[in-house]
């Protein structure tokens, strides 16, 4: 099994896990904060014109004595994760579908990033290791070894979602980030029911039409943003192999068996 598919089948599998917990499979547009609210131990507030400083002051308000970024930039939402409980912060001002997708993804660093690496840090050093995650007491230099070699956050976890112009969230070369990305994607609109749907008979044959159609799929059914609907769609058609000299093949014919234009 090579990288991409690896990392496939475990996105895949921790999505499958999370609608276990919720209880009931989704129907889309998803309503993904009534589903994160009976599965995991998060709560969600909005906040008009979300910004770092407000960040900042929620944080101080709970008692979380930890260090974000200081300059002052709007934020689309932000994840902070203390105890094994998480709150996210999204901008009230963004629309449906980008808060969707925004609490989709602080939701997935809180699975991937947060309660994995507990989860197996419990597992593999017992319950003495657990006032060292809850940031009670400093780790020994045994557990400080383990929290790097795992990958495991001691004390708070925080992400702040930048407020990028167009598509995916986040640079796709930032692995963390591209998890994130992929995780609250399957979420939302799973890789395979739409892969699945490209073998229809009925969707058009060139890369160009087939990407605007499984674009506009994204948008209508599923609820994503539309930048984010092209980047994903594009993404899942080079997963099948295109565009490549078919493509091209089928565009010429069809450009060819076109009737002219009066």
């Amino acid at each position: 099994m090579n990288r991409l598919m690896h990392h496939s089948y475990l996105i895949e599998k921790v999505a499958e896990e999370f609608w276990l917990l919720v209880g009931q499979a989704p129907e889309y547009p998803c309503d993904i904060e009534e589903a994160l609210c009976w599965a995991l131990p998060l709560d969600i507030r909005l906040i008009p014109a979300l910004r770092v400083r407000d960040a900042h002051a929620w944080a101080q308000q709970a008692g979380i004595v930890h260090r974000l970024p200081e300059y002052n930039r709007r934020l689309r939402g932000c994840l902070l994760a203390y105890k094994n409980h998480g709150t996210i912060l999204l901008d009230a001002l963004d629309p449906v579908d980008e808060r969707r997708f925004t609490l989709a993804h602080e939701a997935a660093h809180f699975l991937l990033d947060y309660h994995a690496p507990r989860q197996r840090a419990l597992a593999a050093l017992g319950e003495s290791i657990r006032p060292v995650l809850d940031g009670q007491r400093p780790p020994t230099l045994k557990e400080r070894l383990y929290a790097v070699l795992a990958d495991a956050p001691l004390g708070v976890l925080s992400h702040l979602m930048e407020r990028p112009d167009e598509g995916l969230p986040a640079p796709i070369v930032l692995d963390v980030e591209d998890r994130a990305d992929r995780l609250a994607l399957e979420l939302l609109a799973p890789a395979q029911s739409l892969l699945d749907l490209l073998r229809h008979p009925s969707v058009p044959r060139t890369f160009d039409a087939r990407l605007a159609y499984l674009t506009t799929i994204l948008v209508t059914k599923y609820g994503l943003p539309a930048p984010i609907a092209a980047s994903y769609a594009r993404f899942l058609l080079q997963l099948k192999g295109g565009p490549g000299f078919r493509d091209w093949l089928l565009g010429r014919a069809m450009a060819i068996s076109a009737p002219d234009e009066p």
